[in-house]
């Protein structure tokens, strides 16, 4: 569905984005993970036709056709779909969820009726109650419109849909619902989908997952293998330690087997290392004998969250090395 190969994206004398390459294929959840300014937008925007091929370079298609050349982007426009993260930007407030329907779909040269029977087939598979469909879009719930958001983007069937920030903006507890619809959508139409996000959460769904840094790709692969290629297949043992400070940390760094520390609480820390089974109670002896006194323990696999958090430390560790 989507090719990227060495593509660069400079304005000016800034280098947006450095030799990105990647491949995605039919009915593949993609989530694109980065801080700002890592260059998330950027590549989607050039796979979306918003940047002039005068500020890019590379070899890249969307749908088998290159975005390079202006004659396909009518083309490759149709074929994709796409979810700001604002719902401003893609729905009439004043106008109810079926109108808003007919609106786009007009563009795309589709009849009411054909419109209507689309959307309604797309407000059952999102859970979009029935007594909403005919009132105003400003009465909904801010889920309801997120939803209402992405039936737009799929409205034409489109092979790729690109969704900024699904998440923002919905209420912390309905942030598992959003990825639970999109899963949803991904599985029953077979759309393959872009998810440009900071919720790491999004992983969740993903079938790869790309890590940005810099406009540099750092990652591109499952979640499970990424947490796998840690120390131990991902092992992590949760330590909660009395009065921890980086004094102790550097204390326990010690332990030579140790490949990470990291602090996630003011009292916690997750450590992994290798030949975790062997090391897992000499660790506890060691700390005990360095007068550590542990509050309590636990051991889990790492999260995706842990892998980015680690895998972007080890990129600045490498950079300020090099400076």
């Amino acid at each position: 569905m989507v090719e990227v190969n060495n593509l660069n994206v400079i304005f000016g004398k800034a280098h947006i984005v450095h030799n990105v390459s990647f491949t995605v294929n039919e009915g593949e959840v993609i989530g694109l993970f980065g801080i700002s300014g890592a260059g998330k937008t950027t590549i989607i925007r050039v796979l979306t036709c918003q940047i002039d091929k005068k500020n890019w370079n590379g070899n890249v298609r969307v749908t088998g056709l290159s975005p390079a050349n202006k004659k396909n982007h009518p083309k490759i426009l149709s074929n994709i779909g796409y979810v700001p993260q604002l719902e401003l930007l893609n729905l009439y407030f004043e106008l109810s969820p079926l109108v808003n329907v007919e609106v786009f779909t007009s563009t795309y040269g589709m009849s009411k009726k054909q419109a209507r029977r689309i959307a309604k087939e797309l407000f059952e598979i999102l859970d979009i109650p029935k007594d909403t469909w005919k009132k105003r879009v400003k009465h909904m719930s801010g889920g309801e419109k997120k939803r209402l958001s992405m039936a737009i983007g799929l409205i034409h069937n489109p092979n790729v849909l690109f969704l900024d920030e699904p998440t923002t903006g919905v209420d912390a507890s309905k942030r598992y619902d959003i990825l639970s619809y999109l899963k949803k959508l991904n599985k029953k139409l077979k759309t393959t989908m872009f998810i440009i996000t900071h919720d790491l959460e999004a992983a969740l769904i993903c079938d790869k997952t790309a890590i940005l840094r810099e406009g540099k790709l750092l990652e591109f692969e499952t979640p499970q293998k990424l947490i796998l290629s840690l120390p131990s297949e991902g092992l992590v043992a949760r330590f909660t330690v009395e009065n921890l400070n980086e004094e102790l940390i550097d204390m326990i760094k010690k332990f030579e087997p140790i490949r990470k520390v990291l602090r996630v609480g003011n009292e916690v820390i997750e450590i992994l290392m290798d030949d975790f089974e062997q090391n897992l109670p000499n660790l506890i002896q060691f700390l005990i004998n360095k007068g550590i006194k542990i509050k309590s323990m636990s051991r889990d696999i790492a999260s995706f969250r842990r892998f980015f958090q680690i895998r972007i430390q080890e990129e600045e560790e490498k950079e300020k090395t090099l400076n």
